[in-house]
């Protein structure tokens, strides 16, 4: 579960990178998002190698390939940022993107699969197929994204503390992003878990601990975070900066509560919420 969050997170940060207004967002920013995004992946690729050992049948899987593939046009990024510096050009985006897609898909087959190595996910829980196979998908895009978006944006506003002159266009752009990604995030987390209250629901850990873990994924990493994003807007409209970057790490912890809940109940019961 480590790795296949770490694999997500920096997916998200990458793509998110890839939507953003990159022109006017200054190229010591992109580094930043790069090395960030980078050093995510990097520390997944590396738990799970750790946990791996020598056994040589884990470490050719396809997941930690890909993730592995994922960190080399990461770091041509790097270095075209190092180059261009100040005349950012669009050929950035495109290898943040690259580095986001590689990441995503790794992302992707550690949360579809099961994998005792990576938290003892139950056969059958995850590894399912047809129309059920598409619901772990969905949630591990939306959640990369969800991650990634309010980072970026969490680190932009950070940057407007020492670049006083940059524009507001940047972090408004991510904040829009963010507030729909949100939306869209929540409504199908909410949609998941329907089955929860309207069926006789038995889960597979002790009912106490489920609901426990359900509500911090319902009440801290949705309606609690709901709450700030909608203060982040507020404050973004207003031109308050600090106010709002202030807002986004608050977002952060609730937004990490409520996707770590999720991770553990999509692996331990297959509930893509």
């Amino acid at each position: 579960m480590p790795t296949a969050f770490l694999a997500q997170f920096a997916a998200g940060c990458f793509l998110a990178i890839a939507i953003s207004d990159i022109h006017r967002c200054g190229w010591r920013y992109l580094r930043l998002m790069a090395i960030v995004s980078i050093a995510l992946a990097f520390v997944g690729l590396m738990i799970f190698v750790s946990g791996a050992g020598l056994i040589v049948g884990s470490l050719v899987r396809p997941a930690p390939i890909v993730l592995a593939c994922g960190l080399l046009p990461a770091f041509v990024w790097l270095f075209v940022n190092a180059a261009q510096q100040e005349r950012v050009t669009n050929a950035q985006r495109v290898w943040a993107g690259l580095a986001g897609v590689t990441c995503l898909v790794a992302a992707i087959l550690l949360a579809t699969g099961p994998d005792t190595l990576l938290g003892g996910a139950r056969e059958g829980v995850v590894a399912v197929g047809g129309i059920a196979m598409a619901a772990p998908i969905v949630n591990t895009i939306l959640g990369a994204l969800l991650l990634g978006v309010l980072t970026s944006a969490m680190l932009l506003g950070h940057r407007y503390l020492t670049d006083t002159n940059m524009a507001i266009a940047p972090l408004r752009r991510l904040t829009i992003i963010y507030l729909v990604v949100f939306g869209v995030r929540a409504l199908w987390s909410i949609g998941n878990s329907l089955p929860v209250w309207l069926t006789d629901y038995r889960p597979h850990e002790s009912p106490m601990f489920f609901q426990i873990v359900l509500i911090a994924r319902l009440g801290v990493g949705l309606a609690a975070a709901a709450v700030f994003a909608y203060m982040v807007w507020d404050c973004v409209k207003r031109r308050a900066t600090q106010s709002a970057t202030a807002m986004f790490y608050l977002s952060m912890v609730l937004v990490f509560i409520g996707e770590l809940a999720g991770q553990f109940l999509m692996r331990t019961e297959g509930l893509a919420v």
